[in-house]
């Protein structure tokens, strides 16, 4: 990655920001590791994971009826190739269902490449173009003064990116998973998934460590994004009964959710005559359920609270992957809701509480986002 990429990535990032996402920045899309193929079977043998692309810029808001929309942008300094970049980006942007796909070069793009924008709904931008675009998007944010503006300067988005590269080896499951597999999972499994991620390495995991709490902040905000995708399911399927559309959601959709019933009762019937042990767990619903409900139904009644919980995250995030810390939520360059802070310290503490991590996360979380004192 050329510092010239990154600059045009920052730059794109701030256009997202200023139109009103929350973003991303590099999510390197890969399979996900499988067993060895039986011996004998054709085919490589391996249970290495295969890396298909990356996506430089990745973009998240929340539409009216709690619509998660969704924007990616593909940055290189060089327009050689981009006739043919044009139709890899309009994959992407259909992998992740994105609404919005954009390229980004730091010099004019091909005639070929313009004639394609109309036909595969892809805005092809030069850097002076983004610019241009930024004016046309006014912010009350304080984009250009710190804290926020760490976001938008290339070198503290490379000291952010490398911050959690030289994590705990016995990190890497759950490096791998935020980093990795939540982009190939179904949405409908990472709220369950990222908790159990969380769980296996919580005893490794330290408030006190500032790449520790970063990493907690930043699984927040993927949870809270995974909730979104969630609330949206049960606000269109069962908005009066909350209960019935978190599980079927949480199961693929009704027909899951009947298919996982039918094995849970099975088990439980197994279980009573003898044949499990009694601490083996055979309910259909995590032990959890009732607190991730109303957390679910706590984002359903405040739709608007969302977008700005993420950008929150977002930031905390690389403000603590910096090693820096923000005294008072006031000092976010106007970032700051108190709802929605409120909503964004929710998530910590479900995970928290949830996963089994040590209340130090909770305690540090509430600090930045709220401005609580640290006991």
């Amino acid at each position: 990655m050329s510092e010239l990429d990154l600059g045009l990535k920052v730059a794109s990032r701030r256009l997202l920001w200023r139109m009103g996402y929350t973003t991303r920045l590099d999510v390197p899309l890969r399979s996900v590791a499988m067993a060895d193929a039986p011996s004998g079977q054709r085919g490589r043998r391996s249970s290495e994971p295969e890396a298909y692309t990356d996506l430089d810029v990745l973009g998240y808001t929340i539409a009216g009826g709690f619509h998660v929309q969704s924007a990616i942008v593909d940055c290189k300094t060089s327009s050689k190739g981009s006739t043919n970049r044009m139709f890899w980006v309009r994959g992407v942007a259909d992998f992740f269902s994105a609404d919005t796909a954009y390229m980004v070069r730091e010099k004019d793009l091909t005639n070929a490449a313009r004639q394609l924008t109309s036909r595969l709904k892809i805005s092809a931008l030069t850097s002076s173009e983004v610019t241009r675009l930024e004016e046309l998007h006014p912010c009350d944010l304080a984009l250009d003064a710190e804290p926020l503006s760490w976001l938008f300067q290339p070198d503290k988005a490379t000291t952010v990116l490398r911050a959690f590269s030289g994590l705990d080896k016995r990190l890497k499951p759950l490096a791998d998973y935020r980093e990795f597999t939540y982009w190939v999972t179904e949405p409908y499994r990472n709220p369950m998934q990222l908790v159990e991620e969380l769980t296996a390495v919580a005893e490794l995991l330290d408030p006190r460590i500032p790449q520790h709490l970063a990493l907690v902040l930043d699984c927040s905000w993927l949870y809270l994004l995974s909730l979104s995708h969630t609330v949206e399911s049960m606000r269109a399927t069962h908005i009066a009964d909350p209960d019935r559309g978190l599980q079927e959601h949480l199961f693929g959709g009704p027909a899951g959710l009947r298919e996982k019933q039918g094995l849970a009762q099975l088990l439980e019937t197994i279980k009573a005559n003898g044949a499990l042990p009694d601490q083996v767990h055979v309910s259909l619903l995590p032990d959890y359920f009732p607190r991730l409900r109303e957390l679910a139904v706590r984002i359903l009644s405040r739709p608007d609270t969302v977008l700005p919980a993420l950008r929150m995250l977002e930031l905390t995030t690389s403000v603590t992957a910096l090693g820096k810390r923000i005294e008072k939520p006031e000092d976010m360059g106007g970032l700051y809701e108190e709802v929605a802070a409120k909503r964004a310290a929710d998530v910590v503490g479900f995970l928290v509480g949830t996963a089994g991590l040590d209340n130090g996360f909770r305690a540090r979380a509430r600090s930045l986002l709220l401005g609580e004192p640290l006991s």
